[in-house]
């Protein structure tokens, strides 16, 4: 996705990319400044800045059905007892959440499509997955994009000619804008936001791109959410679920299994208790990007999200509501209390009542749209209609049998209010255990594919030592030694038993995954397939085992039987797919 092989010296870093950046010109490159884009990406996509400037973006991408659709997801960290942080386990303590994009690849112009598109997982032809899409600041917004953007606050409000541009220029322009309030940092994506309308709609992702303009789709620029901080922080779809929810993002150099020091990828005190000369706001760039390309999540300037502080409370945000949340740790901080699902609380106002700001507090924004704009409206009534059919679980029950819609219709039929408004939060109650059954099998769906397609991963791994145990027996025979060769023989025999009784265990695993839909399948198997796409050995044999596992329990559903010889004969003939 992008170059690791910098070391941590920023004399040597600024050579190497020099040179980098001269070996890759006759590749395709985003056009960019040095100003704002110091360490351009092939799929960097941007939008304009006024004085000919631009802000950075990066796509983050979660595999869902449609904008109803999410993906749970885990934030903060499960501290320890004794562990360093565990006293604030009530403030970034571990809890549950969910992530989904607003946009999908028809949402956006065709330069960004260009260049995201080949980035994205290709589902397949059944899947009813997409890649549903945020877009989130690949740096800090800088000293002198802030000053390029409040400039055109006046000129917006009163329609008088835009005034001169006078930004900061040099390394003080590539500083974090830090000292602001959490009302400035909204006021500069309002302004931003404004201008983009006015000089630049059609660049901007549009939620239902070819409908009416006044159907309420454009993009915006905000803040960003905190799971959607989080999750782009922690490496997104770039990295493995084990990986997603560890206490930092993977920071890998090539030719090395292990992470990198954690100085080549952020700024951080690294003066012992924190005296002596201590870190300083570094230029966005500087360092190293996580897995999704993003730079300076953890250290430099801590950054400001969207919503208001919750407390942590038995795994999920607690229901009151308090100052406003700071993510990813400073300068100022020392490398032990720094992690990715780092947060803070600040007030939105001072002792005197001035708006709240800091030397080590600036943000990065993302791009949003309404939930639900007009153009959408269809498709979400559509997703909200399936949502809690018991229908959707199984095969085994007709959609115009599913109870759940049977008493839809006991209640539009009744003509008593009160037995209506009483059957309709008992049907509510059940569509919402539906959903959470739903839930729990489709995770389940997905950890059958994988572990059959690790079953078949080991009966061919028991036909390689068969098919040796009887080679070597073969040579036993010639060359007359009977006693090996009877040793070997009874090999053979728990060898050809354990052959058979992995093969009875993945047909038993075929018989299972009839009991979800063909669509629960496939999307599951569309999950997994990203999944094992990041391992570099084992998840191509993986994979190949995966896809026809998938294949197999679709014959199955049509035929129910499955002959053990055939099955046996088809997983030995399938290969890893070639790179």
């Amino acid at each position: 996705m992008f170059d690791r092989r910098f070391p941590a010296l920023a004399l040597i870093v600024a050579a190497l990319s020099l040179v980098s950046c001269a070996q890759a010109e006759d590749e395709p490159k985003p056009a960019s400044n040095k100003l704002d884009n110091p360490k351009p990406l092939a799929d960097d996509i941007s939008l304009p800045l006024p004085c000919d400037g631009e802000m950075v973006f990066r796509h983050v991408y979660v595999l869902a059905q449609g904008s109803l659709d999410d993906r749970e997801v885990n934030l903060g960290y499960p501290f320890s007892e004794g562990e360093a942080g565990y006293k604030q386990s009530f403030i970034s303590g571990y809890r549950r959440d969910f992530i989904n994009g607003q946009f999908s690849l028809q949402d956006l112009s065709a330069d960004w499509k260009k260049r995201i598109g080949p980035s994205l997982p290709k589902t397949d032809a059944g899947s009813p997955l997409k890649p549903m899409m945020y877009f989130i600041g690949k740096y800090e917004v800088t000293a002198r994009q802030y000053a390029q953007v409040m400039a055109q606050a006046q000129s917006l409000a009163s329609g008088e000619p835009a005034p001169a541009c006078e930004a900061p220029t040099g390394m003080a322009a590539r500083l974090p804008k830090v000292k602001l309030s959490r009302f400035e940092a909204e006021r500069f994506a309002a302004v931003y936001s404004a201008w983009l309308m006015k000089n630049h709609r059609d660049l901007l992702p549009v939620s239902g791109r070819g409908k009416k303009a006044e159907d309420g789709g454009i993009g915006f620029v905000r803040l960003p959410t905190e799971v959607e901080w989080e999750f782009a922080a922690r490496g997104g779809s770039a990295v493995s679920r084990q990986e997603l929810e560890g206490r930092l993002f993977p920071r890998r150099l090539e030719g090395s299994e292990s992470d990198g020091p954690l100085a080549d990828w952020a700024v951080f005190n690294q003066v012992a208790g924190g005296t002596g000369q201590a870190a300083r706001l570094t230029p966005i760039g500087t360092k190293l990007p996580n897995p999704l390309g993003l730079f300076d999540v953890v250290g430099n300037a801590a950054e400001m999200v969207q919503e208001s502080f919750q407390l942590v409370h038995a795994g999920r945000r607690q229901g009151a509501y308090g100052g406003f949340v700071v993510k990813g740790g400073n300068y100022l901080e020392g490398e032990g209390t720094l992690f990715t699902g780092m947060r803070r609380e600040y007030p939105l106002f001072g002792a005197d009542g001035t708006e709240q700001s800091n030397e080590t507090t600036g943000f990065r924004v993302a791009i949003g749209a309404l939930s639900a704009p007009r153009s959408r409206y269809e498709e979400l009534f559509e997703q909200w209609q399936k949502e809690g059919r018991l229908a959707s679980l199984t095969d085994a029950i007709d959609d115009a049998q599913d109870p759940t819609k049977r008493l839809d219709s006991i209640i539009a039929a009744s003509a008593d209010p009160r037995l209506q408004a009483e059957l309709g939060l008992v049907n509510e109650e059940l569509k919402r255990n539906v959903s959470l059954i739903a839930q729990q099998r489709e995770e389940a769906a997905g950890n059958l594919i994988q572990s059959a397609a690790l079953v078949a991963e080991t009966i061919n791994n028991y036909n390689i030592r068969l098919t040796n145990l009887q080679k070597t027996q073969q040579q036993a025979k010639a060359s007359g030694d009977d006693t090996s060769a009877k040793l070997f023989a009874a090999a053979i025999n728990n060898g050809r038993s354990a052959l058979d009784g992995a093969v009875a265990i993945y047909i038993d695993n075929l018989a299972t995954g009839t009991r979800y839909t063909d669509a629960v399948i496939q999307a599951q198997f569309q999950r997994v397939k990203e999944e094992l796409n990041r391992k570099p050995v084992l998840g191509k044999s993986l994979l190949s085992r995966a896809t026809l596992f998938v294949r197999h329990v679709g014959d199955y559903r049509q035929q129910r039987r499955a002959d053990p010889a055939t099955i046996l004969k088809e997983l030995l003939a399938s290969a890893a797919p070639q790179p």
